[in-house]
């Protein structure tokens, strides 16, 4: 505790012996490649919420008894779907992705049933009679179906001009699964000669494994240009190639270790985790340019090698360690939004920037002391053009500073309404863009058949047998009736209409006019005579646990959350007698987003800046220096909240990230500059020269830094996925806006308490 005390109060740094330097930089990369090829893609809804969230617990107790609610939809137009030989193709490739291991269910016109009147009953048919297609013509084929109560808007548009196959997977929880029923549908779609009748593929099975692909095409493209851009910039800002060389094998150890913690800890790699990497990059890029731009300076003081290394750390090892400090902070505030692939991106960051700082201020100095030999160059570095610019800056802010302050006051003032403005929204289709293949997609199977968003009921009672009772399912009908007269709602189903449908057959009346039997007698003889399958996917076999289904053509987890509270109003007002109601299905699980959302974004922010402020004032002593250091930082952040506004894009599960991200890194800077003022105050600087020369000396390294935060964030704004597009867009957004207000907010600050502060002021 001594020695780090010593450290921090500006006592010569030890060093490592630079082999052993040397081992650890490459021993641990070595160590963390085996976890790399562990790597778990995943990115199944479940993930998203915590295990013990009521919705999963309903989830994990309907799947005991009920299938899954996942799909994956493949939809056939044209004029000939009803004949021979086209139905006869559908169904081999139904009875070929029955044989899948993954899958449950195939739902098409030659797999579902259909209810017949016979003359002892009735009697449990296919729609289609694969084995009997010749004894129907196709014009009698597409009559059957148009006028079946289940068929039209599932699995046969009411025009019968469009056809789908409906794969039901069996529980899965991985994404890798997905992927693979999706390629053996398209296979066996293909050996069937149906590719030119096919013209769409959703469903959330569709979605998840666009989103899988879009992790893999980033990840490939968007890691190494990361790595390149820092490099690149890196040898424009030192103009020494073992530098970078260096530069390189410390960003690389730092993002293998970081994703190897992933693996370690056993956290799936999502779109959200997907962004560590780039983090790393930049971050690991960010903390080596201030140590290269100190040890710049220590060659332009003339000191010699050894001297330069040990300067270079006297000067950024404590600002450095206080910068891991605070990025860690805010980045573990992110354990405050209760999503897990967020807790699991804040938590292995926060593990990141520790390797940062090891990596740069322990290995990284004893390795450039013995193998970076010749000389750096003075004056072709690119800092030289960026210290004139922030000196520029900051002779304007101080000569300026009440009308800087109060020109910040007044634009805040204004984009206030802009800020209001932005919403908590996760809209699953916008995850892309609307020409992308998926978007396409799913509007054409939604403009064919029904919305795809589904959504649940559970009904329950209080006893075995609760849902035979006549006046229950009356009430049932009634809600159901009630449903479908919502915009937002396309279908339901439930035992209700099963029910009916055997009714009406054993009556002898004709489609469609069948109604519910009025005694619980009836109901009984009729379940007893059923030997079908369909029913007992909509209740139980005690008739305790009923669910209806429900096709929703809204996709945003507001617009979802909103039908949710209606129909809860609803209930409210017209219970159904002795029965229980719950919401389930993949729309309920992705509209309780929003609230965990809102929830962990307000905690985040509040544990980011109380954390980072107290870390400040620790650094500097003065909790009045905490605040100075932290108000330009406040300043991006909201200037990225009125981009938010402006441009529509929501707060979603990547874009909570920001908040954390951009001022646990902003701050790094503020530290930088900060540091390097006091210091030259407690050397008997006057404050305006102290000022201007920690800006001078610092800020051509902060904005190199800046420039290349901000040109490897935007890399991911090219993303496909819009989610992880706005979170790379907003970032580069952010920490321009933090190098502007950095430069100009921190001057003027400082400058307020100066009696005339715009004596002695000149550009050196």
């Amino acid at each position: 505790m001594q020695t780090l005390k010593s450290w921090l109060s500006g006592g010569r740094i030890p060093m490592l012996s630079p082999w052993l330097a040397l081992t650890l930089l490459l021993g641990l990369q070595l160590a963390a490649l085996p976890f790399l090829f562990k790597i778990h893609f995943n990115n199944s809804g479940d993930i998203y919420s915590p295990s013990d969230a009521p919705i999963i617990q309903l989830r994990e107790s309907l799947f005991r008894e009920f299938p899954t609610d996942d799909a994956l939809i493949a939809l056939f137009e044209g004029d000939n779907l009803f004949s021979p030989d086209f139905l006869a193709s559908l169904h081999r490739v139904a009875r070929k992705m029955e044989q899948h291991p993954s899958v449950d269910r195939v739902l098409t016109l030659t797999t579902v049933e259909h209810i017949d009147a016979t003359d002892d009953g009735f009697a449990v048919s296919l729609l289609v009679d694969p084995k009997h297609l010749e004894a129907r013509t196709p014009a009698q084929w597409k009559q059957r179906v148009l006028g079946d109560t289940m068929a039209p808007g599932l699995i046969v548009s009411r025009d019968g001009r469009a056809v789908a196959l409906v794969v039901r997977p069996v529980i899965l929880k991985e994404s890798l699964a997905r992927r693979d029923i999706l390629i053996a549908l398209d296979a066996a779609i293909a050996a069937e000669k149906l590719s030119s009748v096919h013209t769409a593929t959703a469903g959330t099975v569709a979605q998840t494994v666009e989103e899988l692909q879009s992790i893999w095409r980033d990840s490939a493209i968007f890691i190494p240009l990361t790595v390149i851009i820092g490099l690149a910039l890196m040898w424009w800002v030192v103009g020494r190639v073992r530098p970078v060389v260096i530069g390189g094998l410390a960003m690389g150890m730092v993002v293998s270790v970081s994703v190897a913690g992933l693996v370690l800890s056993g956290q799936p790699y999502t779109p959200i985790t997907a962004m560590i990497p780039t983090l790393m990059a930049a971050y690991t890029t960010a903390t080596l340019l201030h140590l290269y731009a100190a040890i710049q300076r220590a060659r332009i003081a003339l000191l010699t090698r050894p001297q330069r290394i040990a300067r270079a750390l006297k000067d950024t090892f404590k600002p450095g360690l206080f910068n891991v400090l605070t990025t860690g902070a805010g980045l573990l505030s992110l354990l405050w939004v209760d999503i897990p692939p967020v807790q699991a991106f804040g938590l292995s960051g926060a593990i990141g920037t520790l390797m940062v700082f090891l990596v740069v201020f322990i290995l990284v100095p004893p390795i450039l002391l013995k193998w970076d030999t010749p000389r750096w160059p003075r004056r072709r570095s690119g800092f030289a053009r960026a210290r004139h610019i922030a000196a520029a800056v900051a002779v304007f802010s101080l000569r300026h500073a009440k009308a800087v302050l109060l020109t910040t006051v007044l634009m805040v003032a204004a984009a206030i309404p802009l800020v209001l403005q932005v919403k908590v929204e996760s809209n699953l289709i916008e995850f892309f863009a609307p020409d992308h293949t998926i978007s396409r997609s799913t509007d054409r199977v939604e403009s064919k058949l029904s919305g795809i968003t589904g959504l649940e009921i559970v009904l329950t009672g209080m006893e075995r047998d609760s849902l035979k009772d006549p006046t229950r399912l009356a009430q049932i009908k009634a809600l159901q009736t009630w449903l479908e007269a919502q915009p937002e709602i396309d279908r339901s189903f439930s035992l209700v209409d099963v029910v009916e449908e055997m009714n009406r057959a054993f009556q002898g009346e004709e489609q469609g006019t069948g109604n519910l039997p009025t005694s619980r007698k009836q109901i009984e003889q009729l379940l007893l005579i059923y030997d079908g399958k369909d029913l007992y996917e909509l209740v139980n076999r005690e008739y305790q646990r009923s669910r209806i289904t429900l096709n929703l053509n809204v996709h945003g987890a507001n617009e979802i959350s909103q039908v949710i509270d209606r129909i809860r109003v609803h209930l409210a007002s017209q219970p159904i007698e002795g029965i229980q109601t719950e919401f389930a299905g993949f729309g309920k699980l992705f509209s309780d987003q929003e609230d965990r959302i809102v929830d962990g974004q307000v905690r985040s922010f509040s544990a980011a800046f109380i954390q980072i402020l107290l870390l400040m004032a620790l650094l500097f002593h003065s909790l009045r220096g905490g605040l100075i250091c932290l108000v330009p930082n406040l300043a991006p952040l909201f200037f990225i909240f009125v981009v938010m506004g402006s441009t529509g894009i929501a707060l979603d599960v990547a874009t909570v990230l920001i908040a954390g991200v951009i001022l646990g890194i902003t701050v790094d800077d503020t530290i930088h500059l900060y540091h390097g003022y006091l210091h030259r105050i407690h050397n008997g600087v006057s404050p305006v020269f102290a000022i201007i020369r920690s800006v001078e000396s610092s800020g051509r390294a902060v904005i190199a830094i800046s420039i290349v935060l901000i040109a490897q964030f935007s890399l991911l704004g090219l993303s496909d996925f819009r989610p992880t597009a706005h979170f790379g867009t907003l970032c580069a957004v952010g920490l321009f806006a933090g190098q502007v207000f950095e430069l100009l907010l921190m001057p003027a600050l400082l400058g307020l308490k100066l009696r005339r502060p715009q004596a002695g002021i000149t550009a050196r």
